[in-house]
């Protein structure tokens, strides 16, 4: 993972980068503000990091990109990308919302555009008061919230905008799941999104901001939950699990300070603790967190499963590894604020546990696939030794290390 790329792209010196892109084009860098940065792992090791800035040159504001996504002669061409080389790496400069493969992003950067598409969904006129980017991912997906006001009210929507060839497979996904909003196609490969019913787990879980601070979240809500996954999720393209590319996590996270050989032994563990012959597929969600599962606000339900866009074929067990490894890392962002985690890592543990002889072994790859998006050494180690501590002495120790590092 070039992390240096990610750190120039949030430094000063970007605006070296940005001066040098314009002044391609005969343009002068008058101003500049870095708005967001968009940093995905890879699957082997690397990264696409993308950064949105706001320029001002001869007296107009513009949106540019500048990204570390490799391209093609004709994809440079085609977004009229400016190529440029540092001694960390190459990065690619464009203006926003150009994408040839994401015709949708023009919809979804002009309004009134996008209340023409949104009116006929909703049987109403409607005036896009807002439209945030949440996502961005070049030539790929992006995510944005979008505020409306109609006859009807306001209301808070989501945009999935995608390839258009791929629009059709992101709304059957989201069909295949009985809980999954509502979605609908708005042409362009935009998909508009309901928003969820209901409060999600980590909101619940978060004192200072639960609608219900201290309730006990069922471990059944969140066990059926998962019963909401069709039988038709088994056609589509199933997403990796952590527990089968847990080694690819390495490189980045070496790059950050990790020491090599500890965790080729934490692999090499991860690898001895996953049965070989696991259990035939069923419908599994894929990305089923603590973030993406709704809940009553008495945690007594589930309300609703967003991102959908993963649902697939899978192992059940690496569904509720990655809840659980989600779980661990979440006191490691605010130990007070999370201080029920352990109540329901337990009582979901209980309710759970023999799902799969090999759940720790698929928690702890879990785990590591959560730690290139650390904030801190700190918390990088935490998440590592949560990791390691879910092999030794099980998921109760490893949701400690979030308290305390020392708490295992």
């Amino acid at each position: 993972m070039n992390w240096e790329l990610e750190r120039l792209l949030r430094s000063q010196q970007a605006g070296e980068l940005l001066a040098a892109a314009l002044a391609s084009s005969g343009l002068d860098l008058q101003d500049w503000a870095l708005e967001r940065v968009y940093s995905r792992p890879g699957e082997h090791g690397t990264a696409e990091v993308s950064a949105r800035f706001r320029v001002r040159t001869q007296g107009a504001e513009v949106t540019l990109i500048a990204s570390t996504r490799e391209l093609s002669d004709d994809q440079r061409d085609a977004l009229g990308a400016v190529r440029c080389e540092s001694p960390t790496g190459t990065l690619h400069v464009w203006a926003h919302p150009v994408d040839p493969e994401l015709p949708g992003l023009a919809v979804a950067e002009d309004p009134s555009a996008l209340a023409q598409r949104l009116g006929p969904l909703l049987g109403v006129e409607v005036e896009v008061a807002a439209v945030q980017m949440l996502v961005l991912r070049p030539l790929r997906r992006a995510v944005y919230r979008v505020r409306v006001i109609s006859a009807l009210g306001e209301r808070t929507m989501y945009l999935k905008v995608v390839r258009p060839r791929r629009a059709g497979e992101l709304l059957a996904r989201h069909q295949a799941c009985r809980l999954a909003p509502r979605a609908a196609d708005a042409g362009d490969g935009v998909a508009v999104i309901e928003q969820a019913a209901g409060r999600s787990v980590t909101d619940l879980l978060h004192r200072p901001t639960s609608p219900a601070p201290g309730v006990r979240i069922a471990p059944e809500a969140v066990l059926t939950a998962l019963e909401s996954l069709a039988p038709s999720s088994l056609q589509f393209r199933p997403r990796p699990a952590p527990a089968v590319r847990h080694r690819s996590f390495a490189p980045a996270l070496s790059a950050m300070g990790a020491d090599p050989a500890r965790l080729a032994r934490l692999s090499d563990r991860i690898d001895a603790a996953l049965d070989p012959d696991p259990s035939s597929e069923v419908p599994t969600h894929g990305d089923f967190h603590p973030g993406n599962l709704f809940l009553t606000e008495d945690g007594t339900r589930p309300a609703a499963l967003i991102d959908a866009d993963t649902i697939g074929p899978g192992n059940r067990a690496d569904d509720l590894a990655i809840f659980f490894a989600h779980l661990t890392a979440l006191p490691s962002f605010d130990a007070s604020g999370y201080q029920d985690v352990p109540v329901l890592a337990a009582e979901l543990w209980e309710a759970a546990g023999a799902e799969a002889a090999d759940l720790p072994g698929r928690i702890a790859a879990g785990v590591l696939s959560l730690a290139p998006g650390a904030g801190s050494a700190a918390q990088l180690e935490q998440l590592v030794t949560a990791a390691e501590t879910v092999l030794d002495k099980g998921i109760n120790a490893a949701v400690r290390i979030g308290f305390s590092p020392n708490a295992a």
